[in-house]
């Protein structure tokens, strides 16, 4: 592929990325104009031929990783539909697969693909771009893999609420816990008020 071509392809991704961000309902307001930023920045360095013309091929690699680091990195319905429009574009680029990393190691990259999942899995599961990636089994494993990151979650904190305080060694993985429970909407479903409010006074009260 030409420097041209490169950037002609980059261009188009931005566009499909704008798009998107626009019309999400997944992206939170504050984080949204950083996205359109982005894309704009994106956009103007590359459509100024005299300065794109300049740029060497890490650094045009290096507009295009940053406009993909959301999208490689998240789980969710929005993310399939922008890179089932890259595909419909036949747009040259490789993707990062969270889902193909869960299933190679039986875990989560990190809490936020975690959150991703547990939240966006029964809608994405069912739709085109994951049936035809997954097979039966491999969307049945993923399940499992929710399932247990799930179980494993709320075991640490009624670990943490029984005996009222936080190991040191746990504090990060209670943190990332709390936010799970609180982005899924998990609490209700295994907690009181009462036990939700002592976990925050046990959180607010850990000594380092």
């Amino acid at each position: 592929m030409t420097k041209t071509e490169k950037i002609e392809q980059i261009l188009k991704t931005a566009e499909i990325h704008e798009r998107i961000v626009c019309e999400s309902t997944e992206i939170d307001s504050k984080t949204k104009p950083y996205f359109l930023e982005l894309s704009k920045f994106t956009k103007d360095c590359l459509n100024d031929k005299t300065k794109a013309g300049k740029f060497s091929s890490y650094q045009i690699k290096s507009l295009e990783n940053e406009l993909l680091t959301y999208w490689n990195e998240t789980i969710s319905v929005e993310t399939e539909k922008f890179w089932s429009e890259i595909l419909i574009q036949k747009l040259d680029i490789n993707r990062k697969e969270p889902l193909k990393f869960a299933l190679s190691k039986n875990r989560f990259r990190n809490v936020e693909q975690g959150i991703g999942a547990r939240k966006y899995w029964r809608e994405l599961k069912i739709i085109k771009s994951i049936k035809d990636q997954y097979s039966e089994s491999e969307i049945k494993k993923i399940d499992q893999i929710i399932d247990e990151d799930e179980k494993n979650r709320i075991g640490i904190l009624k670990k943490c609420l029984s005996k009222k305080t936080i190991p040191k060694s746990q504090y990060l993985k209670f943190g990332e816990c709390m936010a799970y429970f609180t982005s899924c909407g998990l609490f209700d479903t295994y907690m009181t008020e009462k036990d939700v409010y002592e976990l925050h006074e046990i959180w607010r009260n850990f000594k380092s």
